[in-house]
């Protein structure tokens, strides 16, 4: 081997070594995108089932289908950030797998959004809605129903004025 090609394949080697803290520390930041993606879709779940509890919905398979599947495809959407970002790498300043936390941040806010939507269909009284409607369909005499309908209309009117008051 000539001088060149030895000084050559000390650079690469070099290069490497240099490297490696880098590598660890683009793996952890990609298990850690990784792992919200999976927390924030699992909240939401959570948040969704516990809302359907409290409005009496029926709770199925369906909603962990979706979820599973949610998460899958958040995980590919992150795997092609990660592609982009081994491009990056060959850029001197691109020291973190920034792509890949962008698309992270766009899935925590996108999942907190849900929560949120979750969380304020769970205080709404909903549930108290599918209640009265099957009081109303069970009574025997229009009169009855009528006096239900009323009960409701005085009900949601005390708590417009309570909320505005």
């Amino acid at each position: 081997m000539t001088e060149p090609d030895i000084q050559s394949q000390v650079h690469v080697i070099e290069m490497l070594r240099a490297m490696q803290p880098t590598a660890g520390r683009w793996a952890f930041v990609m298990f850690v995108c990784a792992l919200l993606t999976v927390a924030a879709a699992a909240m939401d779940m959570w948040t969704g089932i516990d809302a359907a509890r409290a409005n009496k919905e029926r709770i199925s398979s369906r909603g962990l289908r979706k979820t599973v599947a949610k998460v899958v495809d958040y995980l590919r959407v992150l795997l092609f950030a990660l592609f982009i970002d081994m491009l990056g790498a060959f850029i001197e300043w691109y020291a973190l797998p920034y792509c890949a936390m962008l698309c992270t941040l766009g899935v925590l806010l996108i999942e907190g959004k849900s929560v949120i939507e979750n969380l304020k269909k769970k205080r709404s009284h909903a549930s108290d809605i599918v209640e009265m409607a099957a009081r109303i369909i069970e009574c025997a005499t229009r009169g009855d129903a009528e006096k239900i309908i009323e009960a409701l209309k005085d009900e949601s009117k005390a708590r417009k004025e309570k909320g505005n008051g």
